[in-house]
């Protein structure tokens, strides 16, 4: 079982930064009703052969719909399957793994990498002011260290917005069952939800009840 307190957040997207470098991340500025800023940080490339991330995104309907809605704004540990059932992507998905392609982080070139798919992603939620529900692994606070990307005090958030699940050493300690990561964002105007998956080629979709893969 993973060592990270695994959680849902609940805010609204303000601003984003693009991934860069040998080992990339996808980082999103987030804030609650109560202005407490977070970090979401998007891993956009493996360290694992193939590095290419697959990735999906597209409508879909969260099975806790009315619970989703009525949680507090920030963040929620979930523990146990309460206050909500963490999301799986093996025994409950949201989406077709068929429809996951892999992708790079970076290209050049219009709308053919994860930084491009995901910012467009964010910035639409940006201007319709959508709820934005990001399932992951939380950090911090860290009380005297600003955050690295966005500089707000104390520095907290979540990562491994992933799939979370079949993983290989020396990511095995993180494997679990209803503990995948993914954002999903809610038009509230238009009562419309979409998602953001991902997972690394690298992951087994074959894994036992305690998230090992088991083929």
């Amino acid at each position: 079982m993973s060592r990270y307190r695994y959680g849902v957040l609940k805010a609204r997207a303000l601003r984003s930064i693009h991934g860069f470098g040998s080992q990339p991340h996808f980082h999103i500025c987030l804030q609650d009703d109560r202005n407490v800023l977070y970090r979401s940080s998007i891993n956009i490339k493996s360290k694992a052969y193939p590095s290419e991330l697959l990735y999906w995104i597209g409508p879909c309907i969260p099975s806790e719909t009315e619970s989703l809605k009525s949680l507090p704004s920030g963040f929620t540990p979930i523990e146990n399957g309460l206050p909500i059932r963490g999301l799986d992507f093996v025994r409950n998905p949201l989406f077709h793994r068929e429809d996951m392609v892999p992708l790079p982080a970076s290209l050049p070139g219009p709308d053919n990498d994860l930084n491009e798919k995901i910012v467009a992603l964010i910035d639409k939620a940006i201007q319709t002011k959508a709820e934005l529900y990001v399932f992951g692994d939380s950090w911090g606070p860290e009380l005297k260290t600003p955050d690295y990307y966005f500089g707000f005090l104390p520095g907290h958030g979540l990562h491994n917005i992933h799939m979370n699940q079949g993983n290989e050493r020396p990511w095995h300690d993180d494997n679990g069952t209803f503990r995948d990561g993914a954002i999903l964002i809610h038009d509230t105007g238009e009562d419309r939800w979409t998602g953001l998956f991902l997972a690394f080629q690298s992951q087994s979709w074959q894994t036992d009840e305690q998230g090992h893969a088991a083929d």
